[in-house]
C-alpha cells in the first residue's frame, strides 16, 4: 500500500484528490496525474513521479512516501517550486521531511 502524508497537497486542478488517492491505492491507471514525493535520494529534496508509473508492481512497491498529487507536470513543478519557496522562507533550511511533518 502506498503511503500518503496526511493532509497531502493538492494542486488546483486536481479534482476529487481521495477518489484519485482510493484508484492509486487499488493499484489503478490514473493518467495526467503526478506524485510529489519525499525523495530517498539525500542530494535531492523531492521526486515527482507520474502516477502512471505505480501500475508497475516494482515501482509500487518501493514508492516513497507521498506528499502531494498534482495534475500535468507544469502543475507539479510549479507545486514543487512554491513549497521549497516556502519552506526556505519560514525556516532558512531545505529540511523538508520536517516542514513537511510540521506543516
Amino acid at each position: 500500500m502506498l503511503v500518503w502524508q496526511e493532509n497531502f497537497l493538492t494542486g488546483e486542478s486536481v479534482k476529487n484528490p481521495n477518489k484519485i488517492k482510493k484508484k492509486l491505492n487499488n493499484g489503478k491507471l490514473v493518467p495526467g496525474i503526478y506524485l510529489l514525493t519525499l525523495s530517498e535520494n539525500p542530494s535531492n529534496l523531492m521526486d515527482i513521479i507520474p502516477a502512471a508509473m505505480l501500475i508497475q508492481k516494482s515501482l509500487y512497491g518501493i514508492c516513497p512516501k507521498i506528499i502531494g498529487m498534482a495534475k500535468g507536470k507544469d502543475e507539479a513543478l510549479e507545486m514543487v517550486r512554491s513549497l521549497i519557496d516556502e519552506m526556505y522562507t519560514e525556516t532558512g533550511t531545505f529540511a523538508t521531511a520536517e516542514y513537511i511533518e510540521n506543516r
